[in-house]
């Protein structure tokens, strides 16, 4: 038992601020709604804890049949035992923190109401040279692109969130993994709560029916087009329902400016970076895929990704330059 818990704290030391951060957050978001907060996190520790498990556990197994393929069943044992714990620690800190994120996306409006829509989209247009959207269904104008498109945008995003979670906690290296979950906070409270107040907004998909007008008709008319758009169209009327209704729903909230998904999608490529420079290509890819969907679908105008990139890359920079011995992009495991 001693020394299990010598393992813990050792793994656990250099993730201090992460979990304090974590901590705080639940504590804020359980005192302004704990009804709320508890039913988030409920759903996480039934959806997002089993499937971080498992991919923890395929990444164990795949490495330990390439170290010791005589034996990789005694090699999983041993690294069970001197990672499992301080998995199962970040793993649940990463519920108690998601929960809370969901928990105060769902009250900002309440805060702060929705009032930055119409200067992002005249922002999007200058930048842009006319509206991004509809530069990106120029360039893809297909409507059987839309479910590969939709499969990129959330399952796979979701996939590459809960693998580079499980790529951080299984790391060798405590500077790197401590980098990312410090990152990952700064982005789910900095950008997703703190900066989403100060530029309250609901997106291209939600201008017209919450502001009027018809100044997105037309990107609503080419959604519906597209061969997956009753699963589109079932998210967002699912978040503008819980909004107007008020009632408290599950992982409901709704917030374009920034962008989360380009915020997670740009930290992921700079994890992947100092791993392997394939996994850097793919997650730059990736970034272009996610910011892409990001307007294709109209969740977000394009500013919002671009602040997104900017402030990941000062957060990546803030929270600790690599030492001398960890600047190589291939980290032998």
């Amino acid at each position: 038992m001693t020394d299990a818990l010598i393992r813990v704290a050792a793994f656990i030391g250099p993730l201090a601020w992460p979990s304090i951060s974590c901590g705080v957050f639940a504590v804020i978001a359980g005192s302004v709604a704990p009804a709320l907060y508890v039913r988030n996190l409920s759903a996480f520790a039934v959806q997002f804890v089993p499937a971080a498990l498992a991919l923890c556990t395929l990444s164990l197994a795949g490495a330990a049949i390439v170290r010791r393929p005589a034996a990789p069943l005694s090699e999983l044992a041993r690294t069970i035992r001197r990672l499992g714990a301080g998995v199962l620690g970040i793993a649940a800190g990463m519920c108690f923190g998601m929960a809370a994120f969901w928990t105060m996306k769902f009250q900002i409006p309440r805060f702060v109401p929705f009032y930055a829509d119409r200067a992002l989209a005249e922002m999007d247009r200058m930048l842009q040279f006319g509206d991004p959207w509809r530069w990106a269904h120029f360039l893809v104008p297909w409507p059987a692109a839309m479910p590969v498109m939709l499969a990129v945008y959330f399952p796979g995003w979701l996939i590459s969130l809960f693998g580079c979670i499980a790529l951080a906690a299984l790391h060798p290296s405590d500077a790197l993994r401590s980098r990312y979950l410090l990152s990952l906070a700064a982005i789910y409270l900095g950008l997703g709560i703190v900066f989403a107040a100060v530029g309250s907004s609901v997106g291209p998909l939600s201008y017209d029916r919450f502001l009027g007008g018809d100044r997105f008709t037309d990107l609503i008319l080419v959604l519906k087009q597209g061969d997956g758009a009753d699963y589109h169209f079932f998210i967002a009327d699912r978040l503008d329902a819980a909004y107007t209704s008020g009632a408290k729903d599950i992982l409901a909230g709704i917030s374009a400016m920034p962008s989360i998904h380009v915020a997670v999608a740009t930290l992921n490529a700079l994890f992947l970076t100092q791993i392997h420079r394939w996994l850097a290509i793919a997650g730059w890819v990736f970034v272009a895929l996610t910011m892409f969907g990001s307007v294709y679908f109209g969740w977000q105008y394009a500013v919002d990704g671009y602040v997104s990139v900017a402030a990941v890359l000062l957060f990546w920079r803030l929270f600790g330059v690599p030492r001398h011995d960890e600047q190589s992009t291939d980290v032998e495991w």
